[in-house]
Order: C-alpha cells, then sequence, then structure tokens
C-alpha cells in the first residue's frame, strides 16, 4: 500500500534542504506520496503542493501578528489534508513557530502518526522553554549541529546528530570565469556580494543601506564592483526597486558562485552566513529587525553571537553589525578592512574552521534512511 508523507518547509532554506532530502526519499522509496508546503527546489518532487514558502515566510514578532488570518487558514489546509490524504507520517523542516504549533495539532488530530523534525530550532539562543514542548510533542528531532542533541536529553524524542547538509550542497555553480562572463563583470576588478536576505522584510530594511554605500563608492572606490544573488524565494523586480538605481548586478541561480568569485560580503544573518563561511569569502554579518521586535527579542535571546557562523565557530570568525549599526558609514568601514589582504588571508583561514563542525557529508540520506525505516 502507498504511504503517504506530510513535508511543511516554512522558508529558503527549508525549501533547499527539503529537496536534498526529498530526492533521498524519492530514490530509496519511489512509491512514497509525498504532499505539503515547499518552494522552488521542492515543487517538482511534491505530488501534491498544499502552499508556497513564499505563503509562510513571514519573520518577525509584529509582522507574524499581521499576517495571522493567512496562516491560520493555511494552517487549517494543512490538518484537513494530513486527516484527508491518511499520512503515515509528518516531517517538519525548521520554521519552528508554525512547525511546532501544526506538531501538537497533528499530535491531537493523528494520535498515531510519527512527527519528525529536520533543523533543530534554535533554542539554544532563544525560546529555550520550547525544549519541553520540542522534547515530548516530538519523535525524532535531526540536529544539524554536534552540540544539540544534548539539550534534549531526558526527554521522550529522539534528538539525532546527523551532520549539516549545506557541506556537500556548497559549492560554485560554475567556475569564475563563466560567472564573470555571464554577469557582464569586470575579472580584474575586485568584487563585492551582498545578501540582504530572501523574506520582503529583510530586504525593506537591509538592501537600502547596502545600496546606498555601493552608490558611494561609485565615486570614491569606483574600481569595486557590486553583485546581488536573487533568493528564488524574491522578484527580482522587487529587489531593483529598492537598489534605487545604485550600480548592482543582479543575478539568478548563482548564489553560491556570487560569494565564491567576489572578495568579501555582507551576509543577512542565517543560513547565509554558513554557506559563505563554507565557501571561505571573507564577510560582515547584518540585521535589521522592526524596532518593536528587536526590543522584544532583546529581551529572550542569550548567546554571545547572533551570526549562525559565529555560533558554530564557538567565537567571532565574521564581524556583526546590528540595527543602527547597518548603515552606509559603518558597513562600508567593515568593509574596506574585508577587502585589505592580510585581512582577507587571516579570515579565510578562520572560516575553515565552521566546516569542522558541521559533520561529514551525508546528513540528507543518513535522515532518508531513518525516516523511512520508522513510517
Amino acid at each position: 500500500m502507498t504511504q503517504t508523507l506530510l513535508v511543511i518547509a516554512g522558508e529558503d532554506s527549508g525549501d533547499l534542504h527539503g529537496a536534498e532530502l526529498l530526492r533521498e526519499l524519492k530514490a530509496r522509496r519511489p512509491d512514497l506520496r509525498i504532499i505539503g508546503v515547499g518552494g522552488p527546489r521542492m515543487t517538482p518532487l511534491l505530488d501534491r503542493k498544499l502552499a508556497d514558502v513564499k505563503d509562510l515566510a513571514v519573520v518577525g514578532f509584529v509582522e507574524v501578528i499581521k499576517h495571522l488570518p493567512r496562516l491560520n487558514r493555511l494552517f487549517k489546509q494543512i490538518l484537513a489534508a494530513a486527516a484527508e490524504e491518511a499520512i503515515a507520517g509528518a516531517l517538519l523542516i525548521d520554521y519552528p513557530g508554525f512547525n511546532l504549533r501544526l506538531a501538537k495539532a497533528l499530535r491531537k488530530q493523528l494520535p498515531s502518526v510519527k512527527l519528525h523534525q529536520y533543523v533543530c530550532p534554535q533554542v539554544w539562543a532563544w525560546k529555550k522553554g520550547r525544549i519541553p514542548e520540542l522534547g515530548h510533542t516530538l519523535d525524532t528531532l535531526y540536529c544539524l549541529f554536534d552540540f544539540e542533541p544534548e539539550l534534549f536529553r531526558g526527554y521522550s524524542v529522539e534528538a539525532r546528530f546527523v551532520g549539516h547538509p549545506l557541506v556537500e550542497v556548497v559549492k560554485p555553480e560554475c567556475d569564475r570565469a563563466t560567472f564573470f562572463s555571464e554577469a557582464g563583470l569586470d575579472p580584474a576588478r575586485p568584487l563585492v556580494a551582498l545578501l540582504p536576505g530572501s523574506r520582503t522584510g529583510e530586504i525593506q530594511h537591509l538592501l537600502p543601506p547596502m545600496a546606498e554605500l555601493a552608490e558611494q563608492w561609485r565615486t570614491t572606490r569606483p574600481e569595486v564592483q557590486w553583485v546581488l544573488p536573487v533568493a528564488p524565494t524574491l522578484d527580482p523586480a522587487f529587489v531593483r526597486a529598492h537598489l534605487k538605481g545604485a550600480p548592482v548586478t543582479l543575478v539568478e541561480g548563482r548564489t553560491y558562485a556570487a560569494r565564491a568569485h567576489a572578495q568579501a560580503a555582507l551576509v543577512a544573518s542565517g543560513t547565509a552566513t554558513l554557506e559563505t563561511a563554507l565557501l571561505g569569502t571573507p564577510f560582515a554579518i547584518v540585521y535589521k529587525l522592526n524596532a518593536l521586535t528587536y526590543q522584544m527579542a532583546k529581551r529572550i535571546v542569550r548567546v554571545p553571537h547572533f551570526g549562525l557562523a559565529n555560533v558554530v565557530a564557538r567565537r567571532e570568525v565574521a564581524p556583526e553589525l546590528l540595527q543602527d549599526e547597518v548603515n552606509p558609514e559603518r558597513l562600508g568601514r567593515e568593509l574596506a578592512r574585508l577587502l585589505e589582504p592580510e585581512t582577507a588571508r587571516r579570515l579565510r583561514a578562520e572560516l575553515g574552521e565552521v566546516r569542522g563542525h558541521l559533520g561529514e557529508p551525508g546528513a540528507a540520506g543518513r535522515v532518508a534512511e531513518d525516516l523511512l525505516g520508522k513510517l
């Protein structure tokens, strides 16, 4: 009898990890029916798509409240589909606010269905109160970082370190010559990559100061070129509108090559910081939230670093700029430092430490084997 698995990803990084895992699942069990929420990478692998990650990609307390009616409608649609399809299991990928609530509802509605989470929520940074919730609600928690399983010792959930899928996924899509040729850039001039995030709110907060810096350097450092790889969750026209004529080249489908072949990068906090560290490009981590969201987050975040690359390295391997520090002058000073040859050499060596904490290649395959054994 064909079994059905419900899979939910809520943002671009979840779509990336989800696609790799779904490929591994389909390779092992071609008859497995997969329904759920995904982005452009997961969509071809879904037998029934319930919604797109763009429908769920909301960040921040204030922003979530604003979009609550729409999120609640999606929530009910997913629960209805799970019952209608008589799912054999559920795999929730990251996106803890929505997915933990969904896990509790599934546990109540379909008590015999096993619930698995791929990517442990960052409970070590904030909302430590979620540890017991996750520990008692989920059956399996697949952890990407080596320090996470210890947090769930004593709970019924099976927390397993599987390694980070980015280790094998992150590599330039093309060589340097091809990238510069395709993008219409000059390989003899320095290149800076801008990664202002994959959500519309991040673009609105982070891209304007980056664009202003590029505009200023058009005069003061005209030799520098700027490139922005557009996340698949974003409309290039929306991104272009926030550039306001700044000399920045947009590229699509070249998110890794843009960073790998750049001398330095400015990167929004999140999975992109790990990717950039693995590519070995010196970068600064930037983030800016809605003022009220930031004040609320400040009360509950309890980590010395907010950038994932620094959290994994257990020290600062990339400078962090937050809130008011995300302005053209401050960004410019940090970027000028990153472009210094001696600083760049030192930082490239330090970024190698991040790779050592992310485990061996094959994370998606390990999760697929374990998950299929539990369906």
